[in-house]
């Protein structure tokens, strides 16, 4: 037996918080600051500094626990206050690559300078495509033309002239045709022969004849073959001319851009580029006089469309730090592969052909935020298809090649493989815990990678700054959502609903989004009365509202109570009888139901049945907290007997799962009042959990049990006897309705607060506990039972067997197992 101390009332101070409005030092939420930083997470910021500070690249930081709306915000706040290097990372460029178009090359650049580039070779397209025409109409140009022309048509005309002499001495005569076509006719007295003159030819003088046009034939070939190569020399040199020209123009501007951007990378690429515009400088000319057809063979089908003419030329921006002032960060809200890593883009061009090229290179969220840090939630990542192997290569890698990922399409349209970009980024993920350990566990990347675990604790200590905590939270949500000023009296009200949330009254829940969902709807009853500031009783009329909306099962179920149809005494007393607490959560909204626990004991070896166990409606902890009863029992009243008897224990009317521990106490009661034959008190419900010494421990959803047994009763009618009996380690958890309070304090409903079972038992029975050693106390009443139990069954064995088959003071035989016998027993 434990020595224990009586049972103990709790008052109306000991049930609920009393909070003075005045100690927050303001009157309204008005004079506050926002609340922009996170509050009473010194073990979570500790972890951020260590994150954000070290230069390891594998620190990633693994942001657990924090929900709520806002979270985002307050990280990134985190993060802004933690940056460490202010400097700006710089511009990334992709542009064509000369030598092999379908690697285009990845440019990095000081922040500003991307677009800069960009704007500088538009103007520089547009400045040769003005002065390239201009030049080659200029008369020195065209003198120089000319006399090529001269030179090469003097050649062509003494080519021909060979033909020419060669046909005079075999008698005969040369005709170019316009389309270049050569022919050969003989002559006759100086003259060309008529067709009827070359039919009457011998034979002999036709074979003559055939044989001068085939070897004419031959040296036409050879000239115009040698008038080819002169047309070919000509344009050769014409072109020569032309760049000679073209370069004094392009050289100095393009000199002049490799001295404005001092990068060696954009320096060689300046000498392509200007090699490239020389090479093509038929890109140049003037299209406007020229037919359609007629510049589309000459320059290409986009000779029209300077955007297509000039792609090669263009400079794509895929990150642009002009407006940054230091490290960017990134919030990503759909973490998919194309908004994390980028995409090529694909467009149909004129012809219905699925093109692309390095202008439609498009940058991620991991390729804007290299440089600073990149926020994401990472189960939202995890989920989505191909992301988290990439985002785990990418960190590793630390380089980014830009790909197209589009599982679902039929063909890969694009040959492009851009130059990968180096990165330094900094991952915050945020995310549950248990996501965490399990990644951590199974996934050897996750453990590389995230080095930095900041958790992020649901709860707060309760303190002097609380209330100024909680007010700039209010002001911070005011300034967004436009909502009232509340006056202190509400924060006050707001922090016992922290309190509540968090069940416990050193402490108040740090999950913010609950306290603004509260403070709105708040905000919202106020405005409605036209008021200009709300007051403590519109946080209570919001928290009453919030139970109204989810309290109809709850209203119900009480109902059916108040009706007769589910049987709750809460007058008088009754043997192996008693009303036990439980907790029904609905996921939004949780209630506390009674239910009545009854107890049947007989005489016999079967030990202590779990009805709730057989009928399999229990869970592991139900089953638990009922195979500690016997524990318990076996210490107090099997020191010098064997312990025997056959009782069964069930919840009535229970027609779902059961689970958890606390309902051990009821139990145990209504087990002894069975064995006592004394009655419990049926005005008082009890809840909590025991161990095998005896002493009560604490359960879970405290508040609510209270308040749903006060509400059973108030349906019936209070009588002022009434109550509950808790957990002395459960009354700091306490932050119980407003109603509740008020009929503590009226001393219309009671709660009590027990340590042990004998307290409870002097609450429920009105006896004193004793010793076993007292067969007028109760717990000598329970001995004694147990021993008539056990002679009953002594005698019971004998009559059956004509023999003892165990003695008192001697463990009894177990009892004979009913499962038919395996093969082979």
């Amino acid at each position: 037996m434990t020595n224990t101390t009586e049972y103990r009332e709790l008052s109306k101070g000991e049930v609920t918080l009393d909070i003075d409005p005045e100690s927050f030092g303001f009157k309204t939420t008005a004079e506050l600051e926002p609340l922009t930083e996170i509050v009473g997470q010194p073990r979570a910021l500790r972890a951020l500094d260590l994150g954000t500070g070290i230069r390891h690249p594998n620190y990633h930081i693994y942001i657990a626990g924090l929900v709520g709306t806002g979270r985002m915000d307050l990280v990134t706040h985190a993060l802004r206050e933690r940056v460490l290097d202010d400097s700006t990372p710089p511009d990334w460029v992709y542009v064509n690559n000369f030598d092999e178009p379908d690697c285009p090359l990845a440019i990095s650049l000081p922040a500003g300078q991307g677009v800069q580039l960009r704007g500088d070779m538009e103007t520089l397209i547009e400045q040769l495509q003005e002065s390239l025409p201009k030049a080659f109409k200029e008369e020195d140009f065209g003198k120089e033309k000319e006399k090529l022309r001269q030179i090469y048509r003097k050649r062509g005309d003494e080519v021909f002239d060979k033909l020419l002499k060669l046909a005079e001495q075999h008698g005969m005569t040369v005709q170019q045709l316009p389309d270049g076509q050569i022919l050969f006719i003989p002559l006759k007295d100086n003259r060309p022969m008529t067709q009827k003159e070359i039919e009457q030819l011998t034979p002999e003088e036709m074979k003559v004849l055939d044989s001068h046009q085939d070897e004419l034939v031959e040296m036409a070939g050879r000239v115009l073959q040698e008038q080819r190569e002169i047309q070919r020399q000509l344009s050769t040199d014409v072109r020569e001319v032309a760049q000679r020209f073209a370069v004094h123009l392009v050289e100095p501007l393009v000199v002049e851009l490799q001295q404005k951007y001092d990068n060696p990378k954009l320096s060689l690429w300046f000498d392509h580029l200007k090699s490239h515009i020389i090479d093509h400088l038929n890109l140049f000319r003037d299209v406007s006089d020229m037919p359609p057809q007629v510049a589309a063979m000459m320059m290409g089908e986009g000779a029209t469309d300077p955007e297509q003419r000039f792609l090669e030329y263009h400079i794509n921006v895929v990150v642009d730090n002009s407006q940054l002032k230091e490290p960017p960060i990134i919030v990503e809200d759909a973490p998919n592969y194309r908004n994390l890593f980028g995409t090529i883009e694909r467009v149909v061009d004129r012809a219905g052909r699925v093109i692309t090229n390095f202008t439609r290179i498009k940058s991620g969220s991991i390729l804007k935020a290299n440089g600073g840090y990149l926020v994401i939630n990472l189960m939202d990542a995890i989920i989505e298809p191909f992301v988290w192997k990439e985002l785990k290569r990418t960190l590793k890698s630390r380089s980014l090649g830009i790909q197209v990922q589009d599982p679902f399409a039929m063909f890969t349209v694009t040959a492009l493989q851009p130059e990968p970009i180096p990165l330094n980024v900094r991952l915050v993920a945020l995310g549950e815990p248990l996501i965490y350990h399990l990644l951590y566990l199974h996934d050897e990347d996750f453990r590389e990678i995230f080095r930095v675990k900041a958790d992020f604790d649901p709860e707060m200590n309760r303190d002097t700054e609380t209330g100024l905590i909680y007010g700039r939270l209010i002001r911070q949500l005011s300034e967004k959502e436009e909502l009232l000023p509340f006056d202190a009296a509400a924060i006050a009200e707001l922090v016992c609903v922290g309190a509540r949330l968090a069940s416990d009254q050193k402490k108040v829940t740090s999950v913010f989004s609950h306290i603004a969902d509260v403070a709105r709807e708040a905000s919202f009853w106020a405005s409605k009365k036209k008021l200009k500031v709300v007051k403590a009783k519109y946080i209570r009329q919001a928290v009453q509202e919030r139970v109204y909306r989810s309290d109809l099962i709850a209203e119900k179920i009480r109902g059916l109570i108040a009706d007769g149809t589910l049987l709750i005494q809460v007058e008088g007393s009754e043997v192996s009888q008693i009303n036990g607490l439980a907790v029904a959560d609905l996921g939004d909204y949780a209630f506390g139901r009674p239910s009545r626990l009854t107890a049947s004991v007989g005489v016999g070896t079967a030990g202590i049945i779990n009805i709730e166990r057989e009928s399999r409606m229990s869970g592991n902890t139900f089953d638990k907290g009922m195979l500690i009863l016997e524990g318990l029992l076996r210490n107090y009243y099997a020191g010098e007997q064997p312990l025997t008897l056959s009782a069964s224990i069930a919840m009535e009317q229970s027609y779902g799962g059961v689970d958890g521990d606390s309902a051990s106490v009821a139990e145990l009661l209504c087990l002894l009042s069975a064995l006592a034959d004394v009655p419990l008190r049926q005005d008082i419900a009890v809840t909590g959990s025991i161990n095998q010494w005896g002493e009560v421990q604490a359960i879970g959803g405290v508040n609510e049990k209270i308040e749903g047994f006060f509400d059973v009763c108030n349906e019936y009618g209070l009588t002022g006897t009434q109550g509950v009996c808790i957990p002395e380690s459960n009354a700091q958890n306490l932050v119980l309705r407003a109603e509740v309070v008020k009929a503590i304090q009226k001393k219309q409903f009671h709660v009590w607060a027990i340590s042990d079972v004998d307290q409870a038992i002097e609450l429920f029975t009105g006896m004193k506990p004793g010793d076993i050693s007292d067969k007028r106390s109760f717990h000598g009443r329970v001995l004694e039972r147990l021993t008539e139990i056990a002679t009953l069954l002594e005698k019971q064995m004998l009559t059956d067997t004509g023999r003892l088959l165990w003695t008192p003071g001697t463990l009894l035989p177990p009892p004979p197992d009913p499962r038919p016998p395996m093969p082979g027993q």
